[in-house]
């Protein structure tokens, strides 16, 4: 028998999907619009995640300032207390990267793979459980999870199915759910989420103290040596923050706390070295650990590039940036057809976000708004009252979302670290195999 609450939650929201899905007013047009933003930010969403859209829009959407849970609740005068509570408490629903820990003849216990999390899942129904009968131990799935009461959950939406991922693959879901679902990254821990944003602003700071600017423009090959030096710096500085003495070694560190020998290894996990420069030195003993920066291949070629930081958007690193200035900095000058076209290149560049021309336009007002009006052939453009128009229309967010050079909690940094070592093994083994007659390949 199915727990009655659980069922009612189930009834319930198939009614909100149902309402959704039968409005002809303002709450279609907003269910399109918020489907359009997903698939502008995560374009290569496969269509099982894009099943989730109208379930995520009950939950995230908003019209004429209202939520669909809001708007639902107002035209049900027949809901009793309690279907109003139960409705109400899922504006706590949130989207996971969960991993089956367990199956129950009723139900499942997941782990939140972003905040290491567990939640005890039951169904609502047959067929809710019948679709989950074929998931084992282990699997990986991305669902939206909704309170019920206390610590029990329910899985109202359709999932995705992930299966079983190694440490490299299952690194590499993470950081795509980090890109698709940035609205829910420590949705559930929000302790983690005020330290990743918090950790954002102090690099930042730390960037601005070791390179003596927020802007740096070198080649590649010496921008990547300089972050090095400056990951180092910063671990340097962390440690010393820390209290912790950087001239003794690991073990000796270990041994002034008592801890055991077998604690080491989860003391060293904590602790990885985040850059090749930083020999001997280990990272402090926090709950978020800084990510190690590596510039893309191409950059590391560029013949410059720009290097930016801000407290909110965090780091971006432009190849174009330097020319871009270049172009910019006279102020009278008639730009000529290969101008304009770089910049509108530039403009359409998704690396360039909206903090990038928005420092562009506080430097540039008149030199922008010139080339922006010719662009785009409007002759009244306006920069300080347009130009955030001109950033949508090239499908750029006016706020940021977490960047990725945030802190993340150890536990994610770990399976990092893990995932690294997996795929240098894989290649030395690769390595070792026989060049012709091996295992796939062509004799």
């Amino acid at each position: 028998m199915f727990d009655p609450l659980f069922a009612r939650a189930g009834v319930l929201w198939s009614a909100i999907i149902d309402s959704i899905h039968s409005s002809q007013s303002s709450m279609a047009t907003s269910l399109d619009s918020f489907s359009a933003r997903q698939l502008l930010r995560s374009p290569q969403l496969d269509s099982s995640q894009r099943k989730l859209f109208i379930h995520r829009f009950a939950i995230e959407g908003e019209v004429d300032g209202k939520t669909p849970l809001e708007i639902f609740l107002a035209t049900q005068p027949d809901l009793t207390l309690v279907d109003r509570q139960l409705i109400s408490s899922w504006r706590r629903s949130f989207v996971a990267l969960a991993e089956i820990v367990q199956i129950f003849p009723n139900g499942l216990e997941v782990m939140n793979w972003l905040t290491a999390k567990h939640y005890r899942i039951q169904f609502t129904d047959e067929s809710s459980q019948a679709a989950m009968d074929r998931l084992k131990v282990g699997e990986i799935i991305i669902a939206q999870l909704s309170p019920i009461r206390d610590i029990d959950w329910a899985i109202l939406a359709p999932w995705v199915a992930l299966g079983r991922l190694g440490r490299p693959k299952l690194a590499v879901a993470v950081n795509a759910f980090r890109q698709n679902y940035p609205h829910y990254l420590y949705s559930d821990a929000p302790a983690s989420l005020v330290a990743a944003w918090e950790s954002v602003a102090v690099y930042h700071d730390r960037f601005v103290e070791f390179f003596g600017s927020d802007e740096v423009t070198l080649s590649g090959t010496q921008l990547q040596t300089r972050i090095g030096e400056f990951q180092t710096w910063l671990v340097a500085k962390q440690l010393d923050s820390a209290g912790v003495d950087r001239s003794k070694s690991l073990a000796d560190l270990a041994t002034e706390a008592g801890m055991a020998a077998e604690d080491l290894s989860v003391l060293d996990a904590t602790q990885e070295r985040t850059d090749s420069n930083a020999s001997g030195q280990k990272q402090s003993l926090e709950q978020m650990v800084t990510p190690p920066v590596e510039l893309p291949a191409h950059l590391k070629k560029a013949t410059a590039v720009t290097a930016l930081s801000h407290p909110y958007w965090g780091q971006m690193f432009l190849a174009d940036y330097p020319q871009l200035v270049t172009l910019l900095t006279p102020v009278a000058i008639e730009y000529t057809s290969n101008d304009l076209n770089f910049i509108r290149k530039c403009i359409a560049d998704p690396v360039m976000n909206a903090f990038v021309w928005r420092r562009l336009a506080a430097q540039f007002p008149q030199q922008l708004q010139t080339a922006i009006g010719s662009i785009f052939e409007l002759p009244n453009f306006n920069l300080s009252t347009d130009l955030d128009a001109i950033l949508i229309k090239f499908n750029k967010y006016l706020e940021p979302d977490l960047p990725d050079l945030a802190s993340v909690p150890i536990h994610l940094h770990e399976l990092l670290q893990a995932a690294v070592r997996d795929v240098s093994k894989d290649k030395v083994k690769s390595k070792s195999l026989p060049k012709k007659g091996g295992f796939g390949t062509k004799s």
